[in-house]
């Protein structure tokens, strides 16, 4: 789709008016702003809720436009890294290409988890918890079977909490229980900032999870061609970005990315197009593209 750019223009100064903005342009980064707060809400969920330092992570843009707000996204969560795959606008349909088969089974087993030993699930026949995993790991296997994974690799893990909690943390299970019950505190206080090693733990249910390995398909190098990336140039634009003097028009170099090669570097600020996505690279940032056609984009 190529942009109106009168349509665009017109609509965002009548957005700027009722704001009380001096420009369309004005309007159009306080939109972008509003988008990245709402994005940086929910990788704080997932990150620093849960115990997790930003800092420790790359940030993985995908989607058409996730691009266009990573490197923002990273300043402000401090993130010191983005990565934007060589197709990022149809990475989730990639995805399940590249997936495995995997079919999740579980079963309640409410009771007191005492190490080093479990009594089977009430009403259940058998002395030790094993004999409770085989009839889920026996479902998994027949269902595989069906799906033509002949030896599906079968995975155990629980839920568990602290008895009163109304919440379960999932563990992995290889039947040391004292391991079990061990990560299960560490994982709460890392995720809830607290650990109670001397409370009574209880075991909510059981699960497996069969997972039957596809074949993937076989992606092909970049041939290589040196840091200078002027043979995917597109020429200059002003864009606008924010600075030290504020809100302000920067030349920025435009890039083709079907045509870069391994090894180019690019200086922000540019922006990168292709097929699925945009990529902005702002003042400060640059990016280095790797064998397989990725972009790692850092800053300066």
């Amino acid at each position: 789709m190529t942009l109106e750019v009168a349509a665009a223009r017109a609509a965002l100064a009548e957005l700027a008016t009722a704001l009380g903005s001096a420009s369309p342009e004005t309007a159009a980064w306080g939109v972008i702003q509003i988008a990245n707060a709402t994005m940086e809400r929910a990788i704080r969920k997932i990150s620093i809720e849960r115990g997790f330092d930003p800092r420790d992570f790359t940030l993985v843009a995908f989607g058409g436009a996730g691009p266009v707000h990573a490197c923002e996204l990273a300043e402000r969560l401090r993130i010191p890294r983005v990565l934007v795959p060589r197709a990022p606008g149809v990475l989730s349909a990639l995805g399940m290409l590249l997936s495995d088969l995997v079919k999740d089974y579980s079963l309640t087993a409410m009771r007191r988890a005492e190490a080093p030993t479990l009594s089977a699930v009430e009403g259940r026949s058998g002395s030790d918890l094993e004999e409770s995993f085989q009839p889920l790991e026996a479902r998994a296997r027949a269902e595989m079977a069906v799906e033509g994974v002949t030896a599906p690799r079968l995975e155990r893990s629980v839920d568990m909490r602290y008895v009163g909690q109304s919440f379960e943390i999932n563990v992995p299970f290889e039947g040391n229980w004292r391991l079990v019950i061990g990560e299960f505190h560490a994982r709460h206080g890392q995720r809830y900032g607290h650990a109670h090693p001397d409370e009574p733990v209880e075991l909510v249910n059981l699960r497996v999870r069969a997972v039957g390995e596809t074949r993937k398909p076989v992606f092909e190098e970049l041939p290589v061609g040196g840091a200078d990336p002027s043979a995917a140039s597109a020429g200059e634009r002003p864009v606008w970005f924010e600075g030290q003097a504020g809100l302000q028009p920067q030349a920025a170099r435009l890039f083709e990315r079907e045509k870069f090669r391994a090894g180019n570097r690019v200086e922000g600020p540019a922006i990168v197009f292709q097929m699925d996505a945009t990529t902005v690279i702002p003042p400060g940032w640059a990016g280095t593209v790797d064998c397989w056609g990725h972009l790692l984009l850092e800053r300066r």
